[in-house]
């Protein structure tokens, strides 16, 4: 029998905690041992390991906040749910929709209906959940404490990041770390232009130290400032291959194929779509900057440099 992966509550400062995993949880734990966790990650398994490691702790769940609709995020969250009651399920509006509704985030990666190519990659993904309250951007009290929600959409429609009491920050997917940016060198963004605005933002924000949900999970705040310039020089380098790309008319389908054989970019179905869901926000953020054009010509649409 396959054994499931321990999980540890690590402390950073403080209140706040982070547990370690595929996707890496924010945790913080009130006075009276109850407590807040951030993206408890994907699957069933993953929540009973957290619930189980809870009981070890005394700690009692009360609020599970979504930074965005991804269900690698968001999935074990039913779990949680059903075994503390009481607790509520938070997330922004936009992430609301995506969450109650998960069938549209494959409807609308793909660009129609879904088919099982597409959907067995999010068959582990948890039971179908519903967010019980909107987080909106600016202050908020749970437990009788301040926490501060950030609008950090750009990767998705609703990404949200979270600052502690402790400033310490938990951005989700707004920050991709190297071995992620290493790993999937082309990111799935939703937003160009908002998530170059979410990256200035993040050089603002007010913390000591920020968890990111995949790879490397703690940063200090030198080092999250130097990723989010690693960032932005990623974006800005797909940027520019488009741009030379697209000196002599290009199909959408043949700028992607450069893509990846430029890159040398090794995907599967599901990361090919992805890849395609970002070179069409990419293109978008071309064009909302007046610096293309598109031609349709004997059936097959071709864009250019202006």
């Amino acid at each position: 029998m396959k054994r499931g992966i321990d999980v540890n509550l690590e402390k950073i400062k403080g209140h706040s905690y982070y547990i370690k995993g595929g996707t890496n949880s924010g945790v913080y734990v009130f006075k009276d041992k109850y407590a807040l966790i951030i993206d408890p990650g994907l699957s069933n398994s993953r929540g009973n390991r957290i619930i189980k490691l809870f009981e070890k702790e005394g700690i009692r769940i009360k609020y599970i906040v979504n930074t965005h609709e991804h269900s690698d995020h968001y999935g074990a969250s039913k779990v949680l749910l059903n075994h503390y009651t009481g607790a509520k399920c938070l997330a922004s509006r936009d992430a609301k929709v995506f969450i109650d509704n998960a069938y549209l985030f494959s409807m609308y990666v793909y660009g129609g209906k879904s088919n099982k190519f597409f959907d067995d990659f999010f068959k582990n993904r948890g039971e179908i959940l519903n967010v019980e309250e909107i987080l909106e951007e600016g202050e908020v009290k749970l437990n009788n404490e301040k926490f501060i929600v950030v609008d950090l959409k750009g990767h998705s429609l609703g990404s949200v990041g979270i600052i502690t009491e402790d400033k310490v920050l938990y951005l989700g997917d707004s920050l991709f770390n190297e071995s992620i940016l290493d790993k999937y060198n082309f990111p799935f963004l939703l937003d160009i232009s908002a998530q170059i605005n979410t990256l200035d933002k993040i050089n603002s924000l007010e913390f000591d130290y920020c968890v990111i949900a995949h790879g490397k999970p703690l940063l200090d705040r030198e080092e999250t400032l130097d990723l989010v310039y690693k960032n932005k020089m990623v974006i800005d380098k797909y940027l520019n291959q488009l741009r030379e790309f697209l000196t002599i008319p290009y199909t959408r389908e043949d700028l992607l194929k450069d893509i990846i054989e430029y890159n040398d970019l090794k995907l599967n179905y599901k990361e090919y779509y992805f890849s395609s869901s970002t070179l069409a926000s990419m293109i978008s953020y071309l064009i909302e900057n007046d610096e293309i054009d598109y031609e349709l010509e004997n059936g097959k649409l071709y864009y250019y440099m202006k």
